[in-house]
């Protein structure tokens, strides 16, 4: 009986190996590539999940706001599938927009999504920093936004952007996993016929072994096919709901667009006015500082002023003294004379070379008293 089994299952599992390879031969290989783990998929709005919690349903939407034409020069973002064929294709746009008015702009983002059936999947803003507010300059905030809207909306909503601000930078990406996905499919499909012969089988088996072994081999399969449903389903929910990042910065003027052919001396002026607004908006930046700044710099004016006016009076008290003392010495020169024993005239002015004592004459020297002569003997007398 173990012999019958292990020839049944080696006979099941070529059989769906050819199944397998047979299916996706026509659709880019023989071996199966899972894709890239994606983002998290799009919530089933008829599970429960409502749109009341990211779109901003209190807010009025203005149905003159927004337009559905394509007449503002934003290019559509996904083409018609061909005919006879679902084409499985992820959208991504992504949209950098300027704006005077932040507030209103992340209102009207709300009426964007109540408007075209889109959710928030995640969002931040940041601004309100403290220094700023404390050094007196502006507070300029950003918000970033990461939309998922159905794929039938998406081309409309891409056309309403420039209803938020200035559209800076406008990018948007396709990406086709249709052989990958009727490749999964097709694998699924197998591993459901695999199932079902293993159900067969384990309604037939008497032995406790080969009991066993199928319905190890049963929960493997089972296991393979919960996770390749879940990877069809999250590629179907990117395909259903597409991908929208919007970026935007609050600004004080909008970034202007110049020609792209501009003459030599239309450059020099552009940017001859540049620099000027560069030197006005150092000395105005320059200005705000010393005037948010008054209370500092007054407190170390003041202290740089008590400081100097209390060297100013020890140098002169220095002075004072050290003249009173060239006076007396000059006065009565019999004085003693300052020493580093003594402690009593100051130092010599500086500048001023002590006069050293000429040499004296040296003493005359009195010659030494010679001995006297002997008498010279008279010899007149031979």
């Amino acid at each position: 009986m173990k012999k019958t089994v292990s020839i049944l299952l080696c006979m099941l599992l070529a059989t769906t190996l050819l199944a397998a390879c047979s299916s996706g031969g026509g659709y880019g290989g023989d071996s199966y590539a899972p894709a890239p783990e994606a983002p998290a998929a799009a919530p089933d709005f008829d599970s429960g999940y409502g749109e009341a919690e990211s779109v901003g349903g209190d807010y009025d939407v203005n149905d003159t706001l927004f337009t559905d034409g394509q007449d503002n020069g934003i290019v559509p973002v996904s083409a018609p599938a061909a005919e006879g064929l679902a084409e499985k294709i992820i959208y991504s746009v992504n949209a950098d927009i300027e704006t005077m008015k932040f507030d209103d702009t992340v209102a009207m983002v709300n009426a964007l999504l109540a408007r075209y059936g889109a959710f928030i999947e995640s969002s931040s803003i940041r601004g309100k920093n403290y220094a700023s507010s404390y050094g007196g300059w502006n507070e300029y905030r950003y918000a970033k936004f990461a939309l998922r809207v159905p794929k039938e909306q998406l081309d409309a909503m891409t056309a309403n952007l420039d209803s938020l601000g200035n559209v800076t930078n406008l990018s948007t990406n396709a990406e086709n996993i249709t052989a990958q996905f009727l490749d999964t499919e097709s694998r699924l499909n197998s591993l459901k016929i695999q199932e079902e012969r293993l159900l067969d089988m384990l309604r037939k088996a008497e032995d406790i072994p080969d009991l066993i072994a199928i319905e190890e081999r049963l929960a493997e399969v089972r296991y393979q096919i919960e996770s390749i449903t879940s990877l069809l389903r999250n590629w179907q929910n990117q395909v259903d709901y597409s991908y929208l990042t919007l970026s935007i910065s609050e600004v004080e003027e909008f970034t202007e667009i110049t020609e792209l052919h501009r003459t030599y001396w239309q450059q020099i002026g552009d940017g001859f006015m540049a620099t000027l607004q560069g030197v006005g908006r150092f000395f105005m930046n320059f200005f705000k500082w010393l005037i948010v700044a008054a209370p500092v710099l007054i407190i170390l004016a003041i202290i740089a002023v008590v400081v100097l006016l209390i060297t100013r009076r020890v140098f002169r008290a220095s002075e004072k003294k050290r003249k009173e003392q060239l006076e007396k010495m000059a006065a009565n020169p019999s004085a003693p004379v300052y020493s580093s024993a003594s402690g009593y005239a100051p130092p010599p002015y500086p500048g001023q070379v002590p006069a050293t004592p000429a040499p004296s004459a040296p003493a005359p020297v009195e010659p030494a008293p010679q001995p006297p002569e002997a008498p010279t003997p008279d010899r007149s007398e031979d």
